[in-house]
């Protein structure tokens, strides 16, 4: 049965294309001038990607949240310290950050915007710089604003069970109207600043962006708390249609509630739309801002689907290796091991049933005695596959280089975790 299911996975399940072992890609490594897991360190990569762009990412949103209304929000803040409301986190990831998509979305459409190149015909100097239109670092910001408000907004504490929380109650519930102000904050300004590209196509990609984004919120069960659980797995025949999100038309709704239940398949309807349709609309307007036509545009999109579904694959790998008593159920190694093995999902269908919280640990050594993170392993290397030859079609090298090495990078470390 795995031998047969492996085989599904690595070829028709994938891409249609047959997995290589991981050596494949050690001659791209070299010809990306990477060394061993140690000497590609996550900050030096981005550090030498913010020097292409001629722009530290880091400070996009400082330019947004050293504001009035934020320099405000920032002082109730402090009424906040010592409730463990989730805010206080989001604050500290934005300001110090952290390796998650709320720091890099914007480096990843800088660094597309270059590799891509513009239409010289319609600028002159005023209009770039590090060959990058102001327009597009504009984009930029917008893209990554909206998913950090979003964020924020996912910040809300579920106050139903007011005798869990007992005294705190009143600091959290003061907690979730900041969290609602200023989320509605950052996306009303977005919306503003989207309006002054003056280009209704662009409008338009960022919009249907965030609509998927909200769309993910509800894609799917979810339990008392709203926490997205996966669906309990469905019989498959030989005849069934696996989600391919490259050739939809990304304008309209993604993928269908027909994918839930099917394993990697509603894993990755769900990545793309919580996090890979805004990256790759963001890459897409990019190049439409340009003026590169079509085929660029759809490529840009292409890459940042695929950059966003690597680095999701990243996070699940390390939320459930670092956190085994509070993992995501919805992360790549649960639904693939309950595909796999469809009697896990009784951990979850006893916790559904008798209305109580999920074993977290027994779950976690149950995922671990599959095979699962064999699978992921496969899937990790056709989404590297994917990275680099899609990026392959851009003609600028130094941002194209940094991209591969931000991949090659995420693919190592989630490996770092796999094989501990």
């Amino acid at each position: 049965m795995f031998i047969g299911r492996l085989n599904l996975l690595s070829k028709s399940h994938l891409s249609g294309r047959v997995i290589q072992p991981v050596c494949f890609l050690s001659g791209q490594n070299n010809k990306l001038g990477l060394g061993q897991r140690d000497d590609a360190g996550w900050r030096d990569v981005v550090s030498e990607a913010e020097q292409i762009v001629g722009y530290p990412t880091s400070f996009l949103n400082l330019r947004w949240l050293f504001n009035d209304e934020i320099a405000n929000t920032a002082i109730h803040l402090r009424k906040l310290v010592g409730t463990n409301h989730p805010l206080l986190k989001s604050a500290k990831n934005l300001l110090i950050g952290s390796k998650s998509n709320l720091q890099s979305v914007g480096l990843i459409i800088l660094l597309v915007s270059k590799a891509a190149g513009f239409d010289a015909n319609y600028y002159n100097r005023d209009h770039y710089d590090s060959g990058v239109l102001h327009a597009q670092r504009a984009l930029a910001e917008i893209v990554e604003m909206k998913r950090t408000g979003h964020m924020i907004h996912k910040a809300m504490v579920n106050l139903q069970d007011k005798e869990k929380h007992k005294e705190k109650v009143k600091d959290l519930l003061y907690g979730n109207k900041i969290v609602l102000l200023t989320g509605d904050f950052l996306l009303a300004k977005c919306l503003q600043q989207l309006g002054g590209l003056r280009n209704n196509a662009v409008t338009e990609l960022i919009s249907t962006g965030l609509r998927d984004l909200v769309e993910g919120d509800f894609f799917g069960e979810h339990d008392d708390n709203n926490n997205p659980i996966p669906t309990q797995p469905k019989a498959t025949n030989k005849f069934e249609t696996h989600y391919k999100w490259e050739t939809e038309d990304n304008l309209e709704k993604l993928g269908s509630n027909d994918f839930l239940g099917h394993g990697k398949d509603e894993w990755t309807l769900r990545t793309m739309l919580t996090s890979g349709s805004l990256l790759g609309k963001g890459c897409q307007a990019a190049t439409k801002l340009a003026h590169l036509g079509e085929d660029a545009e759809r490529n840009a999109y292409i890459l940042g689907g695929h950059l966003a579904i690597m680095w999701q694959l990243y996070l699940d790998v390390k939320d459930f290796f670092t956190h085994p008593y509070s993992y995501s159920l919805v992360g790549a190694p649960v639904i693939f091991a309950i595909w796999e093995y469809p009697t896990i999902y009784g951990h979850i269908l006893e916790s559904k049933l008798e209305r109580k919280p999920v074993e977290y640990k027994q779950l976690y050594y149950a995922v671990r005695s599959t095979r699962s993170l064999e699978y992921l392993c496969v899937f990790f290397e056709e989404e590297l596959a994917s990275v680099l030859k899609c990026s392959e079609r851009f003609p600028v090298d130094d941002a194209r280089v940094a991209l591969q090495k931000m991949a090659v990078t995420i693919r190592d470390e989630a490996m770092g975790y796999i094989e501990k």
